[in-house]
């Protein structure tokens, strides 16, 4: 009774829709039809948890990787053991360019890839570069490593992992994460970490979906969190999803440690091809707190693997 008086004035004002009603569309109403169910899923975080969503230490296997039970039938599509940097698979930066022309603070060099002993780094150093920009050009103060699959390997739906290890320090933030190959939003983002002002809370896994679109301001996003082990910047850990029509789950070190279903409205968004992206950035909110003396700092990836449902 309780949850029917909850939700009786998302029905009333027309922001929840009546059973058997699925308006897939990414237009203003699409999205106001849609959005009472983005917030109980916001509100209700156990109903996106797996098991009890707490990362379990005596169950975690940070060297092997352990598929789940729902893609153990799921067939390996691409893997990378960075041996050496494959540059028929990967680019150095974004596809669109070297630098966001919004936060002019870093930019994406080639400098900053590198792999050595079996081991990919990407890394943040204080190298400031002059690039193009107007009359007079820019000044861009840190190197940053990124680099990504947009012209060689695009995925729907499958198991996605990578071991790694992050960096550390203040305005650190380490990424792993799947972008639309024609649109944006959607973008899976299976790890981000942020160093913040003190490079402290390095060891807080955050997961998110975006979706939406920015044409009709409807873009918004889902986001977890989960606590992990004080380690994360001194060991290698296994950081995973599995992509679903309708869900994904997060993985560390084989323990599922969060989930988002998608309702009706979100499904939408995630039915085309995205590309991989890791990269290890330099969060602008922080700056001042950057020693440079103590860069550069790395990102250090020993394998990245993805796994695909059988087709029919």
């Amino acid at each position: 009774m309780r949850l029917v008086c909850l939700l009786l004035p998302f029905y009333l004002f027309g922001l929840l829709p009546l059973y058997g009603q699925s308006p897939l569309d990414s237009t203003r109403n699409g999205y106001a039809r849609g959005k009472a169910g983005l917030m109980l899923k916001r509100s209700l975080d156990m109903a996106n948890t797996p098991g009890s969503g707490h990362y379990r230490q005596s169950e975690k296997n940070t060297e092997k990787l352990q598929l789940p039970e729902e893609a153990r039938e799921y067939t390996p599509v691409f893997a990378d053991e960075f041996d050496s940097l494959n540059i028929n698979i990967w680019q150095v930066g974004q596809p669109w360019g070297r630098y966001h022309g919004q936060q002019p603070h870093q930019y994406y060099g080639d400098s900053e890839v590198f792999v050595k002993n079996g081991v990919l780094y990407l890394q943040n150093r204080y190298a400031p570069q002059k690039f193009p920009s107007g009359d007079t050009g820019i000044t861009i103060p840190y190197g940053t490593g990124l680099i990504n699959t947009a012209n060689s390997r695009t995925f729907q739906f499958g198991f996605f992992a990578i071991r790694s290890k992050n960096p550390s320090g203040p305005a650190t933030w380490p990424a792993f994460w799947l972008t639309g190959k024609n649109n944006w939003p959607p973008e899976i983002d299976i790890y981000e970490m942020y160093g913040k002002s003190t490079g402290k809370t390095i060891h807080r896994q955050t997961m998110t979906l975006h979706f939406g679109k920015i044409e009709t301001r409807t873009k918004t996003h889902l986001m977890k969190a989960v606590n992990l082990s004080p380690d994360t910047d001194s060991a290698f850990h296994i950081y995973a999803c599995l992509w679903t029509p309708d869900r994904v789950v997060f993985y560390t070190d084989g323990v599922p440690v969060r989930s988002i279903n998608m309702n009706k409205w979100m499904r939408q968004f995630y039915q085309e091809p995205m590309y991989l992206v890791v990269n290890n950035a330099v969060d602008h909110r922080y700056l001042q707190h950057i020693d440079n003396s103590r860069l550069p700092v790395s990102l250090e990836v020993d394998w990245i693997r993805v796994y695909a449902p059988a087709k029919p």
